[in-house]
């Protein structure tokens, strides 16, 4: 079989930008797409080894984990610190594995014709249109996975959260969501999602009127969600509490809180905060 280079390289840029797109998604990280297409290209890059003689299989490993390195980095490293680069990494592989299994699937359909495998690179000489299906299949159903899994995510027991910021002290219910992941990145430390009315008795209702980042205590930072991205108002609060309503145990932890202007039955917090 033929390799043609350019068809090599842009197939590639093409699928590792809907395998970064995708683990974005999943994680819930907004990505723009400048960054994503550079991403892309570098990555692409790694694919040539497939022009390459047999390489020993150690050495193919260091690779990939190399080209994976350089795609994480260049792609969601500004802001990022070193742990949460490899969760990204780590998500990123699984996206790569459910990709890789369909292009695979239809290559044997086509009884391996327009297939080769050779340095732990998959050329397949396959359409445009059915590049494109693939892909949007792979997307959707990694998407679907995450939609199913965060419609999972609500726990059955109910917080409450004592916040307190300025001498002002509120009461709000809370659920755990494994899908929150939002830190402070000057910080690190985590972010609390709450509604906008549910902390109105101690925030003023004017500052959404104001430029955020320069009111004292508050600052934006980015989020996305399935449906959505943008940038997210959070600010310190004096201290906070939770407190779980079945066996009445209260821990306090040291966090943000993030507001949005929706209704939410339930602030939301990822349980790795009461360990």
């Amino acid at each position: 079989m033929y390799i043609y280079v350019d068809i090599l390289i842009i197939t590639n840029i093409y699928a590792n930008f809907f395998l970064l797109k995708t683990t974005a998604r999943l994680i819930h990280t907004p990505l723009r797409n400048g960054k994503c297409i550079l991403g892309a290209m570098v990555g692409s890059l790694f694919s040539l080894i497939i022009l390459l003689p047999p390489i020993n299989s150690v050495l193919l490993l260091m690779i990939r984990i190399l080209s994976a390195a350089f795609m994480i980095t260049v792609t969601f490293g500004e802001g990022k610190s070193s742990h949460e680069l490899f969760r990204i990494g780590t998500v990123f592989f699984f996206v790569c594995f459910i990709f890789a299994g369909i292009e695979y699937g239809l290559a044997v359909l086509s009884a391996g014709k327009n297939m080769l495998w050779h340095n732990s690179t998959l050329y397949v000489n396959i359409s445009l249109l059915t590049l494109v299906i693939s892909t949007i299949v792979s997307y959707a159903a990694i998407c679907f996975f995450r939609y199913y899994m965060d419609g999972r995510n609500s726990a059955d027991i109910v917080y409450d959260l004592i916040i307190t910021k300025d001498g002002k002290t509120i009461s709000v219910k809370a659920v755990e969501d494994t899908c929150n992941n939002l830190t402070d990145a000057f910080t690190g430390k985590p972010v609390i999602v709450c509604g906008r009315s549910s902390v109105s008795d101690i925030i003023d209702e004017n500052i959404f009127n104001e430029n955020l980042p320069n009111v004292k205590g508050w600052r934006l930072i980015p989020f996305s969600t399935i449906n959505s991205e943008g940038m997210l108002p959070i600010f310190k609060p004096s201290g906070v509490i939770v407190k779980n309503t079945e066996n009445g145990s209260v821990k306090s932890i040291d966090v943000y809180i993030g507001v949005v202007s929706k209704e939410m039955e339930h602030a939301v917090f990822n349980p790795k905060i009461l360990h």
